[in-house]
């Protein structure tokens, strides 16, 4: 895992991790980026990353989003 924060932040650490941390992280980004605030789009940026990811390493169909629809 990343150093500094703690998270994931290589695709590497990702694939380290298991689907239900991933689950779990997502679900973490997503009350992020929809709570509003100054960190919300760096949560929506991470939200779709993750989901992306969780797509291609577990075959869970990742959410099409948009930062507009939020």
């Amino acid at each position: 895992m990343g150093r500094r924060s703690g998270l994931a932040e290589t695709e590497e650490d990702v694939a380290q991790m298991t689907l239900a941390e991933i689950d779990k992280e997502i679900e973490r980004c997503h009350k992020g980026a929809f709570a509003g605030g100054a960190a919300a789009k760096g949560f929506f940026k991470r939200l779709v990353w993750m989901e992306k990811l969780r797509e291609q390493l577990h075959g869970v169909p990742a959410t099409r989003r948009l930062w507009r629809e939020r």
